[in-house]
């Protein structure tokens, strides 16, 4: 079993927005913060939303008092927004009053500095709510979890396609969801019996694992004999790369062999093509089961894809990856 520090992925990756009407100020946080490699800044309220609902951040270090929206008003704001609302906030002000600490943490602060903050002091501050939020995301898959195969349940990816198909139609940026499943596995398991079958099924699900390179990659339990895999920001060369991947990977002894057919489906829309009305998760799992039932009978080891607004499911080329 992986231990948490391994599972846990470097945090120079972080996503961190920085908001002051001080360019002075985001300029000594940025340098402060040289060794994140993500960093973008807002010098207002009204900017620091834009930027949020556009780029996703991790973490927003936000201060207090600024013209027209201020800091109060955004964490507010951010908290409506079920793909920002747990997004944690570090305020940062010039005031040191309780008041103005207690009415930051009663409207959801993750933390709250004082200035002037030392650079050290900001480093640990930004690195402890990292790890936090990363942790609290990490034990919420762990805690989902088939107890055969050790992925995450159906409960988990209902949860998760949502919150990505939200996040897809926001920005336009690529999703993709691949379904398998293992070719006459009730032949395999009628064979060979239960014990081989589900050593059969911790064997497929570790190739389905070992394809998840990101933190966002969800690997899932899908049914009895059917797997998931959920690829935020991957588009369809790569999806249909990953694909090919997994085809080979199980390459399991025994008669029947064991082959799995691969359904795939990716939402490559622009956002304006994606308004919030459309209910893009439904379309996604419909999408990735008509690939699969083209895949099924194509015959075994056979797997589709199907772009969304792209036609109809076409046949990958497992030996490329590319279509065919």
């Amino acid at each position: 079993m992986d231990t948490i520090g391994q599972l846990l992925p470097s945090l120079s990756d972080a996503r961190i927005l920085l908001v002051d009407d001080d360019p002075g100020a985001i300029q000594w946080m940025a340098r402060v913060l040289a060794g994140y490699r993500e960093l973008r800044f807002a010098t207002s309220g009204a900017e620091a939303l834009v930027v949020a609902h556009a780029w996703q951040p991790e973490l927003v270090l936000l201060d207090v008092e600024m013209p027209g929206i201020g800091g109060f008003a955004v964490r507010l704001a951010l908290k409506a927004d079920p793909l920002l609302a747990d997004v944690p906030v570090i305020f940062i002000t010039q005031h040191g009053l309780p008041t103005f600490e207690i009415a930051a943490f009663d409207i959801g602060a993750a933390d709250f500095v004082t200035k002037p903050v030392t650079g050290p002091a900001l480093l640990a501050r930004v690195a402890m709510q990292l790890r936090l939020r990363r942790m609290t995301r990490l034990m919420a898959r762990l805690t989902a979890r088939d107890g055969l195969t050790g992925l995450a349940d159906r409960g988990l990816l209902d949860v998760e396609l949502a919150l990505e198909c939200a996040r897809s139609q926001r920005t336009g940026r690529p999703l993709a969801l691949l379904l398998a499943d293992i070719d006459g596995f009730a032949a395999y398991n009628r064979l060979h019996g239960s014990a081989f079958g589900d050593s059969c099924l911790r064997t497929v699900a570790q190739a389905v694992r070992r394809l998840c390179q990101r933190p966002a990659d969800l690997p899932v339990r899908h049914g009895a004999d059917a797997f998931a895999l959920l690829l935020p920001d991957t588009a369809t060369d790569d999806a249909a790369t990953l694909a090919a991947r997994l085809s080979g990977a199980p390459n399991g002894a025994g008669d029947p062999p064991v082959t799995l057919c691969i359904g795939l489906a990716v939402c490559e829309l622009p956002a304006a093509d994606t308004p919030a009305t459309r209910d893009l998760a439904v379309e996604l799992h419909r999408a990735a089961e008509t690939a699969l039932a083209r895949a099924r009978r194509s015959g075994p080891g056979s797997a589709c894809v199907h772009q969304l607004g792209g036609g109809d499911a076409a046949l990958l080329s497992m030996t490329s990856g590319s279509l065919s």
